[in-house]
């Protein structure tokens, strides 16, 4: 009895499920979090106007200009959401933007990875030929993080399907 009037309680506080197709959703959810992106920016860009006004009282240039890229940052971040279609992303193509993202994000991560691989091995090279340990330490290390950033390139195209 007591659990049934629980649920019945934690049912009416609960809102109901969403309605709609997958797409529908991902494009309420867009606008939800670009409304509340654009609010934030309006907030920093406020804040940084706030901050302009005090600082002309001071002459101090250096606050001057921190407060002015704070109010330009703010209506960037504003810019930025307003214009969602700049970007292209809508629920339709959410998938394959994501796709193409991660496409260029592993290619690059495995060149990187490669690149770093390449000098850590260099490095460790030298090294060996100078006897330095501590030389050899920071080649591995160098040839280690390289290794680990083709490794990560490799696991990328899991997130995409």
């Amino acid at each position: 009895m007591v659990l049934s009037q629980m649920m019945m309680t934690i049912a009416a506080i609960l809102p109901a499920p969403p309605a709609g197709t997958p797409a529908q959703l991902a494009q309420t959810g867009i606008d939800f979090f670009s409304l509340w992106i654009a609010r934030i920016g309006g907030m920093v860009a406020f804040i940084g106007a706030i901050k302009f006004a005090l600082s002309i009282k001071a002459d101090d240039a250096r606050e001057q200009i921190q407060a002015a890229l704070v109010m330009v940052s703010g209506f960037m971040i504003i810019s930025a959401v307003r214009n969602m279609g700049f970007f292209s992303l809508t629920a339709g193509n959410a998938t394959t933007i994501f796709t193409a993202i991660m496409t260029f994000i592993g290619r690059w991560t495995r060149r990187v990875g490669a690149l770093a691989a390449l000098i850590g091995a260099t490095m460790f090279g030298f090294a060996i030929k100078d006897e330095n340990a501590g030389n050899k330490i920071n080649g591995l290390k160098t040839f280690a993080a390289g290794a680990i950033c083709m490794s990560v390139s490799a696991l990328l195209p899991l997130f995409v399907s």
